[in-house]
């Protein structure tokens, strides 16, 4: 019974801590300071420190408030790729405290690895909502992620054998979500690099780099190429080793604006994101004229 209430509780920092350090600590140290956690290692009871309180709950105000802003959750988010692991490590050892130290260190390592697969998981979430950067979706998805906190670690403290197997699930989610996590990190990327560089000219049947936002037979966010050729506009994309060419018809004839990227609506009903570096080689291809949605395989 304690191995599991210890691999639970380690497990449930760490998930917490990943997605809301300051929120994993503030719950921790409210139950250690008001006697509603008894059960936990003596090494915790730091947590339940006033200073340590409050310095979580100003800390954590201030996430509250910078999750509500779209543009400036990603930057917060950035600096705290090095802060959640770290803190989820720390708090691991504590949760880990009375064994061996190889098992303390152990659990240390794995805290960090896995708060930082739950911080990935809400940064690759977070990028994603961020293509439609209106308040109320970023703000119910901040009160989300912060009740998830607080129900996950009561969860833990009070049942650690019933959440054991939610926080194996959980693992297994982010692990399910990593192939899209990475194509959001290279569209991310793609996208700030094309903030940056100056706008490029395509030359004559060179296509223009995209991302799908809308597209037959790819997923969100897949990298490709749309190739405006006369009364047709190709898409042409790589998937399972294949090289897939889908015709969509013309696009409109600008991109509509987006602070990082542009959106591509096509006559067929597929929709791409161009980044700004490449918006006005694609202005310059495009016609006036629509194409029926066809699609062709090489």
């Amino acid at each position: 019974m304690e191995s599991v209430a210890v691999i639970a509780n380690v497990l449930g920092l760490a998930i917490g801590a990943g997605l809301n350090l300051y929120a994993a600590v503030l719950v921790t140290g409210l139950g250690i300071h008001y006697g509603w956690l008894t059960r936990l290692p003596a090494e915790l009871n730091v947590l339940g420190h006033p200073a340590v309180l409050a310095t979580a709950a100003v800390l954590y105000l201030a996430e509250f408030v910078a999750d509500k802003v779209p543009f400036l959750t990603p930057f917060w988010d950035g600096v705290h790729t090095f802060i959640r692991p770290a803190g989820a490590a720390v708090l691991a050892m504590g949760a880990a405290g009375g064994m061996d130290p190889l098992a303390r260190t152990l659990a240390m390592l794995a805290a960090g690895t896995v708060a930082l697969g739950a911080h990935s998981s809400k940064m690759g979430v977070r990028l994603v909502a961020h293509t439609t950067p209106e308040p109320a979706t970023h703000a119910a998805i901040s009160l989300a992620e912060d009740v998830s906190v607080v129900a996950l670690l009561a969860l833990v403290y009070q049942y650690p054998w019933v959440a054991l197997p939610v926080l194996l699930a959980l693992l297994a989610a982010m692990a399910a979500l990593l192939p899209f996590l990475w194509r959001v990190a290279w569209f991310l990327v793609a996208g700030l690099g094309g903030r940056l560089r100056p706008p490029l000219t395509a030359l004559p049947g060179e296509g223009v780099r995209v991302f799908t936002r809308k597209a037959p037979a790819a997923p969100r966010l897949w990298p490709g190429e749309l190739l405006v050729d006369g009364a047709a506009t190709r898409f042409t994309f790589r998937r399972w080793g294949r090289v897939r060419t889908i015709v969509v018809g013309a696009p409109a004839p600008r991109p509509e604006w987006g602070f990082v990227f542009s959106v591509i609506r096509c006559s067929g009903g597929a929709s791409f994101y161009v980044t700004r570096e490449w918006r006005g080689a694609l202005t310059a291809q495009t016609p006036a004229a629509a194409s029926p949605q066809t699609e062709e395989y090489r």
